[in-house]
């Protein structure tokens, strides 16, 4: 969907004319062409219409993003939804179909490496992978001089924690969690660090490896705010935290409320 379209929906939506959706913003002339694709509009008159009807910016962009996507980042956003559906049903006939598809790829190179990393902790290969591969994606991701705030190399390090040492993993992650205990940051950016967390404390907690930074990540899942967009990561903190000391008896609950909540996925081969 192109943004005039986007726009349109969003005002039909809302019960407005379009005199009313751009009033002391721009001409109605020049919007009637931007719902109808004739002209554009520049991102401050964009950001200026969605803040005035408190139309949600994330759910505007996702709803027009495809559209403006090369026909490459097209079909790697389908492969990405295509693994996924075929992860989560155990489909691994089709997992082999789409990494190929995948690694035919001309660009998205961190998809590959997260894809390739992903598949072999399914089937427990991991050791398999050469080292020349391992070193490739651990050179990948600190060649990123800003990497603690470039959002490709979180999704690579946290995707890929399991080929790097323990002693890069506890180097890495206590830079990152250094940085956001200094600096402010979005919702959304503090969600991706919740979730390098728990992925550092599973793997910590799954390779039996006491590793430096598990206190510091039990600290940041339980400082994040009590609301519903931080419950299970909080929860997780309560799962880690009792698994670390020792409770098996209370993790195991907290485990059973997960998969009763439908987290089974990600919950049923837990060892505890």
């Amino acid at each position: 969907m192109k943004i005039g379209q986007a726009l349109k929906e969003e005002r039909q939506k809302l019960g407005l004319t379009q005199e009313q959706m751009i009033k002391g913003i721009i001409n109605k002339g020049h919007y009637s062409k931007i719902e109808r694709g004739l002209e554009s509009t520049s991102i401050d008159t964009l950001f200026r219409i969605l803040l005035k009807h408190h139309i949600d910016i994330s759910d505007f962009f996702n709803k027009v993003k495809y559209d403006y996507y090369t026909s490459e980042d097209k079909k790697a956003e389908e492969l990405k939804q295509k693994m996924l559906h075929a992860f989560n049903n155990n489909q691994r006939e089709k997992v082999g179909i789409y990494l190929n598809e995948i690694l035919d790829l001309k660009e998205h190179q961190l998809f590959k490496y997260r894809t390739i990393i992903a598949i072999a902790s399914l089937e427990n290969s991991l050791s398999d992978l050469s080292l020349a591969f391992k070193n490739k994606i651990v050179t990948r991701f600190s060649e990123h001089e800003n990497w603690v705030e470039n959002i490709g190399a979180l999704q690579l390090f946290s995707d890929c924690m399991k080929i790097f040492s323990l002693e890069q993993v506890d180097y890495f992650l206590g830079q990152l969690l250094k940085h956001y205990q200094k600096n402010s940051c979005s919702e959304s950016m503090r969600e991706r660090v919740a979730i390098i967390c728990n992925n550092y404390l599973c793997y910590c907690y799954k390779q039996k490896l006491n590793g430096d930074n598990i206190e510091a990540a039990l600290d940041y899942l339980a400082s994040l705010e009590t609301t519903t967009h931080f419950l299970l990561y909080r929860i997780c903190h309560e799962l880690y935290f009792n698994l670390f000391s020792g409770n098996t008896e209370k993790a195991t609950q907290i485990k059973k409320l997960l998969m009763k909540c439908r987290y089974k996925d990600c919950m049923e081969y837990w060892q505890i």
